[in-house]
């Protein structure tokens, strides 16, 4: 992680409380740093990206080479995040998509390593069957707000907790992310 990218993490840490903007936060970030570093993925992709906050998380956490792509359907925030991240001094690792993710995923090449999921809740299992046939064995898939959108992500849950996944929660109190290993 750059120095420039902590302090761009911090600030925005600040302006989503002053604002309310919903991005992952700090302990559901460093939940994502040490998955990442324990397991040096180096094909990431992130469904849904908003300003760029989790991008950074992750892009900042991948091992040297490791690449990211983004999949965020407003030109506006796609702006966002190829401003934030190129600020950062990580737009060598982030190629940012703007579209429908579920018209853009197909397109997206693997394999896939590391799968953030962080955009409509109703089509996670979608969202995730999108790019299931390019996870490489072993690859981590994350998929936030399982808790306060349990209801929506219902049949996400379900799947990756199916025999084709290792899967577990992590409970943050106000919500939850669901941490699921592709068994390939």
């Amino acid at each position: 992680m750059t120095k420039t990218a902590q302090r761009m993490l911090t600030l925005m840490d600040r302006a989503v409380t002053l604002w309310n903007l919903p991005v992952i936060g700090k302990e559901k970030a460093a939940l994502m740093r040490r998955l990442i570093e324990r397991d040096r993925p180096h094909r990431a992709l992130e469904v849904g990206s908003l300003f760029g906050y989790s991008a950074l998380v992750i892009a900042g956490s991948l091992p040297p080479g490791g690449r990211l792509t983004c999949v965020e359907s407003s030109p506006f925030l796609a702006w966002m995040v190829e401003a934030n991240v190129r600020e950062a001094g990580l737009g060598a690792r982030v190629k940012v998509v703007v579209g429908d993710a579920l018209e853009v995923l197909p397109r997206v090449g693997g394999p896939l390593d590391f799968v953030f999921i962080d955009a409509q809740k109703e089509d996670y299992l979608r969202y995730l069957r999108a790019v299931e046939r390019r996870l490489a064995a072993g690859a981590l898939v994350v998929a936030d707000n399982t808790g306060i959108f349990r209801r929506d992500v219902k049949g996400y849950l379900a799947h990756v907790r199916g025999p084709a996944y290792e899967s577990r929660e992590h409970d943050f109190g106000f919500d939850c992310m669901e941490v699921s290993v592709y068994r390939g």
